[in-house]
């Protein structure tokens, strides 16, 4: 019979506890450094968002607080989200059923966006709940980020409790890269086509390379990927080859048809970057076929980024705003801060961020868990990809995509998001803080008793 001692008899009952209902953890620490970062960002945003969006909300608004009066309440909505998620431990949402639930609605939510979804901008991205415009795929990002990991988190459960076994090596193999690639991909992209189907391919093309980069840190075999990518690429290929085969040339050219608008933003960076000796000679061969109002937005925020030179034409002295540049509180927002605050705010943005990336992915590295380490990666690549792509679009070194600045760009759902899932980040550092502290006690305890076993003997 094994005899505890009080404080082994109260370390069972803990433990025994914590499987039988949701416990709040002891008070850790988050992670400082990606809280004032965090701050500083929304800070930031905000300030440069109420110089962007002054003249636009004059303008069609009569109230040139407008849009900043209306961001700020998602802000406010996103800072008690932080708080919220930063104290509730990360493992309660680390249950099959909460990921289940969140891969049913972001699938739903995008399959009604698609057939009954509000047009704007030639697109069938939104949804009007209330007074209030609302943009599933933002949703979509954070959901199925959390639903990769929450899926991989039950595969490795299982796998420790001897599930998904088979004698057959060959037949393990299969079954392997089956679990691994193919199931997850094929849910993916069941939520992905109908996003591509509105179209939407910035967020298509971004959530392949996060579900990727997700997959990849998760710690899937070599073997599986090799298998599973085969059994896709040949899925693939008989997918294509059908549908050529069964649709008739007037649905291939409406098909086609709904995705012009992701031809003229190719036309528009090649007229962008195209070379003087083909606007020199004339030869009309030789340039693309975007015309000069479907260059001028792009055009115009590379003039405004040019105008700013170092230290820039000053806070709230941006010519560019004053309905020269569209969307210069949203999709460009960027070009305004270079214009204001020169070179030295346009680098001051992407170091905030490529210290947020760092800060994240180092965040990650101690997570300790499959769970809470794809959603750490996934939330921090998702909020620096995005920022990266924004800000490519606005210096011409990438197509437009229609893809907001995070923090900084106006648009309340994306921002209430952004800050989520900062919010879960903080949360995730704050129980990896707490675990490293406690696996150093315990092995100082153990040391102690070591110590103290040792002195017994020499008194025997």
């Amino acid at each position: 019979m094994t005899v505890y001692n009080g404080e082994d008899a109260r370390r069972k009952i803990g433990q025994s506890a914590n499987h039988t209902r949701f416990t709040f953890d002891p008070p850790g620490r988050v992670s400082m450094p990606m809280l004032i970062l965090t701050l500083l960002l929304v800070t930031f945003g905000l300030v440069m968002l109420f110089s962007a969006s002054m003249a636009v909300g004059y303008t069609y608004e009569k109230n040139p607080l407008f849009y900043i009066m209306a961001q700020g309440k998602f802000t406010l909505f996103g800072i008690a989200a932080i708080i919220i998620l930063t104290f509730i431990p990360v493992r309660w949402y680390d249950h099959i059923p909460f990921v289940a639930l969140a891969y049913a609605i972001t699938l739903g939510l995008v399959v009604y966006t698609k057939f009954k979804g509000e047009v704007i901008g030639g697109s069938r991205r939104w949804i009007t709940i209330g007074s209030q415009k609302f943009q599933p795929s933002e949703l979509a990002k954070i959901a199925l980020i959390f639903c990769i990991a929450g899926y991989r988190s039950f595969i490795v459960k299982l796998r420790k409790n001897g599930h998904l076994r088979v004698k057959s090596a060959r037949a393990q193999s299969y079954l392997d890269c089956i679990v691994d690639i193919v199931v997850p991909v094929c849910l993916l992209m069941i939520c992905l086509i109908f996003v591509f189907l509105q179209p939407h391919m910035s967020f298509f093309i971004i959530m392949l390379v996060l579900s990727f980069v997700c997959l990849l840190v998760s710690g899937i075999p070599l073997k599986s990927w090799i298998d599973g990518g085969l059994i896709l690429l040949l899925t693939a290929l008989l997918s294509g080859v059908m549908f050529m085969s069964f649709t008739t040339f007037q649905q291939k050219d409406d098909l086609l048809g709904n995705y012009q608008h992701v031809f003229t933003r190719l036309d528009i960076f090649a007229t962008l970057n195209e070379s003087d000796t083909g606007t020199e000679t004339g030869d009309s061969s030789e340039k693309s076929a975007a015309s000069d109002d479907e260059v001028y937005q792009s055009r115009q925020s590379m003039i405004a980024i040019g105008s700013g030179g170092l230290q820039g034409v000053g806070f709230g002295e941006s010519r560019q705003k004053y309905q020269y540049l569209p969307a210069a509180h949203n999709d460009y927002v960027y070009a305004i801060i270079c214009e204001e605050l020169g070179f030295v705010g346009g680098v001051s943005v992407i170091l905030l961020f490529l210290a947020f990336l760092i800060g994240g992915l180092n965040i990650a590295w101690h997570a300790k868990s499959d769970f809470t380490r794809i959603l750490a990666v996934g939330y921090t690549c998702l909020i620096v990809i995005q920022a990266f792509f924004n800000i490519g679009v606005s210096i011409g070194v990438i197509p437009p995509t229609g893809i907001t600045l995070p923090f900084f760009s106006y648009g309340g759902s994306a921002d209430l998001f952004f800050l989520g899932a900062a919010g879960v980040l903080l949360g995730i550092s704050k129980s990896g803080v707490k675990q490293d502290k406690k696996k150093k006690q315990e092995k100082k305890n153990g040391n102690t008793d070591i110590d103290s076993r040792r002195r017994n003997e020499r008194a025997y």
